[in-house]
């Protein structure tokens, strides 16, 4: 069975074909930065060239396609919107589109951004309502691609793990890490919250819902709903560092391009139809320490 994982160079793609390769015969996209991984074949794609992309999976005739292709952050979809509704509407549309034809089946990569900042948790059959341009365009791929009878729309939130050799988009975890080795006083704002994934669990319950042939609306989070500021703190009381170096500020100041809607998913379907659990922050950085030693 061949899968075809675009976006496989950034950290969930890069786990997914870890997890997969396995079972399946893999291939993997990425766009600037080449991936070797052991039995599987790379392929250097323009997200905005749809041509190119069909012609791909024209190629590999892939049973599954899992498209998990990190965006920039938020700020840069609102700067960028002719480049972001190509990408993530537009491409999404000719990737489900091909897919269906194809009778294949299409895992999405959504985001916490389709809701609204109301203080609830959000449920995968809640209804969406994005008030930056990221979360609208993530929504507009979401529509696409449940034209293809057979998909999996997973959203998801600030996922994080330890990052690869040349994946230049750290995860908060790494980089806080990484200026916190260094010494730097780190400004996190802590009127942004999230419910952080740990990539581990991310991509473990993508792998077993294709297993379960399983279709339909995901929440793969975490189970620890936290501000930056917090965050921050637990990373460097876990990994032993000095947690004073640790700023809180508020979002406002720095006049920043995109609304953050600090969206609450809940993750109880997942967690019940997969049997894995969704470990909280102290769990999931217990396992990246336990990772690195």
């Amino acid at each position: 069975m061949h899968c075809l994982i675009i976006g496989g160079s950034g950290l969930v793609g890069y786990t997914l074909v870890e997890k997969l390769k396995e079972n399946y015969k893999i291939a993997l996209t990425y766009c600037n930065h080449q991936v070797d991984i052991d039995n599987t074949n790379g392929y250097k794609i323009n997200l905005e060239n749809h041509a190119h992309i069909t012609s791909l999976l024209d190629k590999i005739k892939p049973s599954i396609v899992c498209h998990v292709a990190a965006p920039p952050s938020v700020d840069t979809h609102e700067t960028e919107k002719e480049k972001s509704y190509s990408i993530n509407v537009e491409t999404t549309r000719a990737i489900a589109e091909k897919t269906k034809k194809m009778n294949s089946k299409l895992v999405y990569l959504s985001t916490s951004n389709v809701f609204p900042p109301v203080k609830r948790i959000f449920q995968e059959d809640d209804i969406p309502a994005p008030i930056n341009f990221y979360g609208a365009c993530k929504l507009g791929g979401e529509l696409a691609v449940a034209k293809n009878p057979n998909h999996l729309i997973i959203r998801t939130d600030q996922i994080y793990g330890w990052n690869k050799t040349r994946q230049q988009k750290k995860s908060f975890v790494v980089s806080t890490l990484d200026k916190l080795e260094s010494d730097q006083i780190i400004e996190v704002c802590e009127d942004w919250y999230n419910r952080p994934t740990y990539v581990e669990d991310l991509v473990s319950s993508i792998k077993r819902l294709i297993e379960l042939d399983k279709v339909g609306t995901y929440h793969a989070t975490g189970s620890t709903y936290l501000n930056r500021l917090e965050w921050a703190k637990k990373i460097a009381m876990k990994f032993e560092m000095d947690d004073s170096l640790v700023k809180g500020i508020n979002s406002g100041i720095l006049h920043l391009p995109a609304i953050r809607a600090n969206v609450n998913l809940g993750n109880t379907k997942i967690q019940k139809e997969t049997k894995i659990k969704m470990r909280t922050i102290e769990e999931g950085l217990n396992a990246m320490k336990n990772e690195k030693h």
